[in-house]
C-alpha cells in the first residue's frame, strides 16, 4: 500500500511538472526575440513572470531603454499616483508615503529620482523603490540673509536639479530659489550644507541645467544664459562663486521672447535649447532646437564669443521638455509603441478652464485618469502643418490639462533586473 501511494504521488507530481514546462519548450534566440519586441516597461515583467526559462532570456536581453512616463499630478495630494506609458499607452500606479502625499515634486533624475520640498528642507525619494537619500543635518535648513529681506527667512525652492544620481557622492543639488537665486548643496559629506547665492538683481530664472559638469542658467527676459562658477565656502560646501552672461548673438527670428516657452538641456555634451515662438508672421508657433557652439576665430570678428546654431534632426533621439525634468533620450531603432525618434514630447501649462471645449482636431488621445477624475490631453502638432504652411521642423506632442498649471511631469523609470 506505501509503494503504491508513493508511486501514485510520484506520478502526480511529474504530470504537474509537465503541465508547466510548456513555456520551457520554446528556443532561446525566439524567446529573445519575443521580449525584444515586448513595448511596455509592465509587459517585460510579466514575460518574465512565465518561468524560468523565460525569465532566463528576460536576464540574458539586452537592456532596454527606459523611455520617460508621464506624472498626470505631481501636485497633488493623493498618496495614489498615476504615470501615463507613453510606449503601450497604459496607466502605472504608484504609492508614496503618507507623509509625502500633500508634497509638490519639483525635480528629478533618471531612475525615478525625484525632489520634494519640506518646509527648509529637500527630500529626495524614489517613487519606485520608496528609497530615500538622506541629506547630512547640516544641509537644512535652507537660510537666506538679505539686506534686501530683512531677517534671516527660510529659501523657497521653485525646482531642483542633479549633476549626478543622488546616490554618488559627487552628485550636487542646484536648485532655483524664489528671489534668492541659486542654491546649491553637495549630496555626500557630513560638512557640506546649502548655500544661497542671495539676491541678484540680473532678472528671474526660467531654467537650469548641468552640462559637462558646469550649471547653466537661461533668463527670462531675453533668453540670456548665464555660465555659474561652482567653488566652495571655507566649511568646504559648494557654492556659486560668480555667475557669467555669455557673449552670444541673439537668436533671429524671435518675435517675442515674453510669450515664448523655452528650456535648456545637456545635448550630445553642449547645452541645448527648445524654443516654442511664433517663427514667421501669422504662423502657429512650434518648437526649434538650438545647440550652443564657440564661435571661430576671426568669425565676425570675435564679436559674440558663442552662437546658438540650429539643430534640424536629433537622429536617434527625442527631448522630453517638462517644468521640472528635461532630457534628450535615446530612442532604439527596435522600439515598439507610441515613442518616435527625432520628436519632441513635452508638458505645458493650460490656461483653459475645466468646461472649456477643446477642439477636436487638436487633440489626437484623452488619457482618463480614473484615480482623480482628471483627463489628460495629447495634443499632436500635425495639424500645425495647414497653419504653418508645411514648414519643416522637429514634430512636436504635447500633453496638458484643462484648469491645471502644469501639464504633468516625466518621470524616467529605472531598468529593472528580473
Amino acid at each position: 500500500m506505501a509503494a503504491a501511494a508513493a508511486y501514485d504521488e510520484l506520478e502526480n507530481k511529474r504530470a504537474h511538472a509537465g503541465s508547466q514546462c510548456w513555456s520551457a519548450t520554446f528556443p532561446d534566440d525566439l524567446l529573445a526575440l519575443v521580449y525584444s519586441m515586448i513595448a511596455s516597461p509592465r509587459g517585460r515583467v510579466r514575460f518574465a513572470a512565465v518561468c524560468r526559462s523565460w525569465r532566463a532570456a528576460a536576464r540574458a536581453a539586452p537592456p532596454v531603454t527606459a523611455l520617460p512616463w508621464l506624472l498626470l499630478l505631481p501636485r497633488d495630494c493623493n498618496r495614489r499616483k498615476a504615470l501615463h506609458c507613453l510606449e503601450d499607452s497604459s496607466l502605472v500606479r504608484l504609492w508614496v508615503l503618507r507623509e509625502d502625499a500633500g508634497r509638490r515634486i519639483i525635480g528629478g533624475h533618471d531612475g525615478g529620482w525625484v525632489a520634494m520640498p519640506v518646509p527648509g528642507l529637500i527630500k529626495i525619494v524614489n517613487l519606485f523603490s520608496g528609497a530615500e537619500v538622506r541629506l547630512a543635518e547640516k544641509n537644512a535648513p535652507i537660510l537666506c540673509t538679505s539686506q534686501h529681506h530683512g531677517p534671516t527667512r527660510l529659501v523657497v525652492i521653485l525646482r531642483v536639479i542633479f549633476s549626478a544620481p543622488p546616490t554618488s557622492p559627487r552628485c550636487i543639488l542646484a536648485a532655483i530659489t524664489y528671489k534668492c537665486g541659486i542654491a546649491l548643496c553637495r549630496v555626500g559629506g557630513p560638512n557640506n550644507g546649502w548655500t544661497v547665492q542671495g539676491c541678484p538683481d540680473h532678472g528671474r530664472l526660467v531654467d537650469i541645467a548641468f552640462c559637462n559638469d558646469e550649471l547653466y542658467g537661461l533668463r527670462c527676459y531675453n533668453m540670456a544664459i548665464v555660465k555659474f562658477e561652482i567653488g566652495v565656502n571655507e566649511d568646504g560646501a559648494r557654492m556659486v562663486i560668480t555667475e557669467r552672461p555669455l557673449v552670444m548673438q541673439w537668436i533671429d527670428g524671435v518675435r517675442d521672447y515674453s510669450s515664448s516657452t523655452s528650456f535648456i538641456f545637456d545635448l550630445h555634451g553642449k547645452l541645448g535649447l527648445a524654443l516654442k515662438t511664433r517663427w514667421l508672421g501669422n504662423t502657429q508657433p512650434f518648437f526649434k532646437v538650438f545647440s550652443l557652439v564657440d564661435n571661430p576665430t576671426g568669425r565676425q570678428k570675435a564679436l559674440y564669443k558663442h552662437e546658438w546654431v540650429e539643430v534640424i534632426d536629433l537622429g536617434d533621439h527625442s527631448l522630453f521638455l517638462g517644468e521640472t525634468f528635461s532630457k534628450a533620450v535615446h530612442v532604439p531603432t527596435n522600439m515598439c509603441g507610441n515613442v518616435e525618434r527625432n520628436h519632441i514630447y513635452y508638458s505645458h501649462r493650460c490656461p483653459l478652464g475645466q468646461d472649456a471645449i477643446i477642439p477636436s482636431y487638436k487633440v489626437s488621445v484623452t488619457i482618463l485618469n480614473n484615480l482623480h477624475g482628471e483627463t489628460s490631453y495629447k495634443e499632436d502638432d500635425s495639424w500645425n502643418d495647414i497653419t504653418n504652411n508645411g514648414l519643416k521642423r522637429i514634430r512636436s506632442v504635447g500633453y496638458f490639462m484643462k484648469g491645471h498649471s502644469h501639464g504633468g511631469m516625466w518621470i524616467l523609470p529605472p531598468y529593472t533586473p528580473i
